[in-house]
């Protein structure tokens, strides 16, 4: 179960290492692949290319579970490089969870390692009898037994591995959700970093991986070192000079920023969506975090950041006393609303302990916390049988019983734990069938922390997205941050485009932000750079424009980067081309998978219930305009709307012939 050091031809384009590690969990059998031009140029890398693959080489009818899936884990081009945010790493697979096209990004060091050990990404398929690990050291390519570390958490596994194969090694793990089957579980790195959504974990953990460690001493060329400095420096300075950058909340307060944000501007859920604003959202805030438990440990104010990052938006904490005492780690936006709001709880560090087993277990705290919080308001409405409570009280608010659950669920234990290891749509499916309305998610997967009712476009991209309920298809803040109305009418055609709840122009800035997302996922970068700071062209353009600043404007031009780097010659609009073309290859996995037009909606909530109290009252998603939206989003995503197919014609456009064939003999294509 060794690799073979063995010459390949591989890509001489910069930014790239050139090779890919096939690792066959049946077999033992551990081979390297060269890359494809063609491949680097239409699907760019990371997300992109996981895509194609997974379209290419899984069957249609293939269990997420079985030996047929496969797992990809992906770098970029620029993953590794200089440059604001080079260390973003992607997972792709069929989704347990979902059982359609799953993928989750993660900010590491450990995407930046494989690079530097020579390696691309890794496509792991079959699947094994017994537990091991992948060791990875330059040409050194080893599965090994991991019986030992099968049981352990993830954080154990890490140390342990770090112990074993050396203190600069750097792992990927898997936690005992995972090996349990909870279907929404996480692959973990470096500790901290999460790819969180989809279970992507259970999978790994299912053909017997149970972590991956790196360790790399290679380098990574780029075309033109002089011009690539240039456009990196460039970009720098883009981020740098960011109006939201420099008042430094975001490195401050981490993603927990939002819960303050969130609830001023009325969308943050409360009691599993009930509402969208929380009382008490004070006591769970990132200020408190900072001013409670940030330690000195760290550098001010207590956060880390991941590979070339200005950012460093991973806030450290730790609980000095109390229950608690001794939970530490990091917090994020979205385990606060998960564990807080979103169950009614106000205790912070009830929140932060249960974030940090959700972590240590290895478990989507979007997913996690929403189930819990689906159980609560089906307790709530007298449709939980006592047989899944088993003994736990769960009333919103009551933070005990919400960190028991987290336990059962990780360890499938009784009732409760069965089945919410299953997720809350399969759940509620299974304990009250004529509830499911209960259950906030789309295409299977949950909603995150930010009410659609308010925000229309994140609230669009939750139904339109190729993984199911999700913003990071799109993620568009551009109408939570007061920019310009100009910059709305220029760019997506309409001033209501900076207005959270207005509708004008969001179905072009979503087509926009998706399109931009699936490049930022596919080159290694964070999606922060361009749907946040906005630091990405032209946006930083226009704005210079609009305010007359007698300073030049900066901004990253991904088109630039990517050409100094890889030497492929890119224009702007040939990037949004290959966001469309990546895009479209993950519907097409959908379609395989019975997705339709049906599929692309929200939970009735959203629809029929308005906002009750706080900022936002009264505020809904009018499920007229949603229709229209979805009609033009179809049309200018080149798919029939009648069924969501996608129009042959608009994959001659993107050069998609082979997919193209493929769906024909499938009958999954529209004419």
């Amino acid at each position: 179960m060794t690799l073979t050091p063995e010459k390949i031809n591989t890509v001489t384009l910069g930014g790239y290492a050139g090779q890919i590690l096939r690792v066959n969990m049946t077999t033992g059998k551990i081979a390297k692949e060269p890359l494809s031009h063609d491949v680097c140029e239409d699907y760019i890398g990371g997300r992109g290319r996981d895509a194609l693959t997974i379209f290419n080489e899984v069957p249609a009818d293939a269990d997420p579970l079985g030996p047929e899936n496969i797992l990809c884990l992906s770098t970029g081009p620029i993953t590794g490089l200089l440059g604001p945010t080079t260390g973003r790493v992607n997972t792709a697979a069929l989704s347990p969870l979902t059982g359609i096209y799953g993928n989750s990004n993660a900010g590491t060091n450990w995407g930046p390692e494989l690079k530097y050990a020579g390696y691309d990404g890794i496509i792991v398929q079959g699947k094994s009898k017994q537990p091991y690990y992948l060791f990875i050291d330059d040409d050194k390519v080893e599965l090994r037994s991991a019986k030992h570390l099968w049981g352990k958490g993830v954080f154990d596994t890490i140390r342990a591995l770090k112990q074993e194969c050396g203190e600069d090694i750097f792992v990927a793990a898997v936690g005992q959700a995972a090996e349990n089957g909870v279907l929404f579980s996480t692959i973990i790195f470096d500790f901290w970093d999460a790819c969180g959504r989809g279970g992507m974990g259970t999978v790994m953990a299912s053909k017997g991986l149970k972590a991956i460690a790196v360790r790399g001493s290679g380098a990574i060329k780029v075309a033109n070192p002089k011009k690539y400095m240039s456009i990196a420096r460039e970009g720098w300075d883009g981020v740098l000079n960011d109006p939201g950058f420099k008042i430094q909340r975001h490195p401050t307060l981490g993603t927990a920023i939002c819960v303050h944000w969130g609830n001023a501007q009325g969308w943050l859920p409360t009691r599993n969506f009930r509402e969208a604003h929380f009382e008490s959202a004070n006591k769970i805030d990132g200020w408190t975090f900072l001013n409670k438990y940030s330690t000195k440990e760290a550098p001010l104010p207590g956060g880390r950041a991941c590979m070339s990052c200005p950012n460093r938006c991973k806030r450290f904490g730790r609980i000095e006393s109390g229950k608690y005492a001794g939970t530490h780690g990091n917090i994020e936006f979205e385990g606060i609303g998960a564990f807080g709001s979103k169950c009614g709880i106000d205790d912070l560090e009830a929140v932060f302990h249960a974030f940090m087993l959700a972590n240590d277990y290895g478990m989507d705290c979007i997913a996690c916390g929403n189930t819990i919080a689906t159980f609560m308001e089906l307790n709530q409405q007298g449709l939980l049988p006592e047989e899944v409570s088993d003994g736990l009280d769960f009333t919103f608010g009551n933070a005990e019983s919400m960190i028991e659950a987290v336990h059962r669920i990780a360890q499938r234990k009784g009732k409760l734990g069965e089945l919410g290891g299953l997720g809350s749509a399969r759940a509620v499916k299974i304990i009250a069938p004529d509830a499911v309305d209960y259950a906030m998610t789309v295409k299977g997967n949950d909603t995150i922390a930010c009410d659609p009712r308010v925000a229309k476009g994140f609230g669009f991209t939750y139904a339109i997205s190729s993984r199911g309920s999700d913003h990071l298809r799109a993620h568009p803040v551009f109408e939570m941050i007061a920019m310009p109305k100009q910059i709305g009418k220029e760019m997506f055609g309409s001033e209501e485009a900076v207005e959270l709840t207005k509708y004008g122009g969001k179905v072009n800035m979503v087509f926009w932000h998706e399109n931009l997302g699936a490049v930022t996922d596919s080159i290694g970068s964070c999606r922060f750079m361009h749907a946040s700071y906005y630091a990405q062209y032209p946006i930083p353009e226009l704005l210079h424009k609009i305010n007359k600043s007698n300073n030049k404007p900066h901004s990253i031009k991904y088109h630039e980067w990517l050409t100094a780097a890889t030497g492929i010659k890119y224009t702007y609009e040939d990037l949004l081309k290959a966001g469309e073309r990546i895009i479209t290859i993950e519907r097409a996995i959908n379609l395989r998978r019975g997705i339709r037009k049906k599929d692309d909606t929200l939970p009735k909530r959203f629809f029929e219930e308005p906002v009750p109290k706080g900022p936002s009252k009264g505020q809904i998603f009018d499920k007229k305009m949603f229709d229209l939206m979805i009609v033009d989003y179809y049309q200018k995503r080149g798919w029939d709307i009648k069924e969501g197919l996608i129009l042959k014609n608009k994959l001659k456009e993107l050069g998609m012939n082979d997919v193209c064939e493929k769906l024909r003999k499938e009958k999954l294509i529209s004419p």
